[in-house]
């Protein structure tokens, strides 16, 4: 088995079909086809069956992704090493969008002019699924919320920061409480305030992004619970009022995760020591 044609099935694993494989891998569908086709054909079983529209595992299929999954960790981390031994090489650092746009452009800066070894590549999502990613070897550290504890994970602190209420400053507001979808941190500390506060009667609205969630709260559409530094410095400041949280955590504790035995592991670490506050 070729390590191109594991990371083509993999990439139809992880994306759910050929189209988003080709889309991830840069290629033609004909060629995402040819490479599975080519693979059945060597361990002689079908790995995919479909369900409907979507391409499933067979048991078959499922054995090999295990076995994939493993290999290209390997391959992934021996050409880490032998990258970071050559004295450059690439970071893929994942994060929230708002931890992106708050606490990481200074410390790529610093990272670019103190240390050019490091080339960092970065990748936003939900905390939840960042979890997953570096776990995965999708992403070499996390930015992220609340880490959890796991044996294969490795966690440094870098920022504890206040969560607040955050509400409009000339107008009353509605009783909807702004959140993010699924995986936010800062959702789920949001929804605790909303518990222990007596306020589940309250409306849940979702957003996409945390500026469309000031924006809606500085129009008196309602109010939200999120990290004090994502409203310092934001274009709707000045037509909110920011409350200290009088119930549930009153901080979310910020942290860089990465795997055990990560060969960039210094790479992380020196990252991490710019982020720490």
């Amino acid at each position: 088995m070729e390590i191109l044609t594991l990371k083509t099935f993999q990439a139809v694993v992880d994306e759910g079909g050929i189209k988003g494989a080709a889309d991830k891998l840069h290629t033609v569908q004909s060629n995402i086809t040819n490479r599975i086709q080519k693979l059945e054909r060597e361990l002689d079983t079908k790995l995919f069956h479909l369900v409907g529209r979507k391409l499933q595992l067979t048991p078959s299929g499922q054995q090999l992704c295990e076995y994939a999954n493993q290999i290209l960790q390997l391959e992934y981390q021996a050409t880490s090493a032998i990258s970071r031994n050559k004295g450059s090489y690439e970071l893929r650092v994942g994060m929230p969008e708002t931890f992106a746009a708050v606490h990481m452009p200074l410390a790529l800066k610093q990272l670019k002019q103190n240390h050019a070894e490091i080339r960092t590549k970065i990748y936003t999502d939900t905390s939840d699924r960042l979890v997953f990613a570096v776990l995965n070897n999708k992403v070499d550290c996390a930015a992220l919320g609340n880490a959890p504890k796991h044996e294969n994970l490795v966690v440094i602190p870098i920022v504890q920061e206040e969560l607040v209420m955050v509400t409009p400053l000339e107008s009353d507001h509605d009783p909807v409480l702004f959140v993010r979808e699924e995986g936010c941190g800062y959702r789920k500390h949001a929804l605790v305030w909303q518990q222990e506060a007596g306020r589940n009667t309250d409306e849940l609205m979702i957003m996409s992004s945390a500026d469309g969630i000031l924006g809606c709260v500085s129009a008196g559409l309602g109010y939200t619970i999120m990290g004090k530094n994502m409203v310092v410095g934001s274009r709707y400041e000045k037509s909110l009022v920011m409350t200290p949280v009088s119930h549930g955590p009153e901080y979310v504790q910020l942290s860089i995760v990465y795997r055990k035995g990560s060969p960039l592991e210094s790479g992380t670490l020196t990252l991490a020591k710019l982020l720490t506050k």
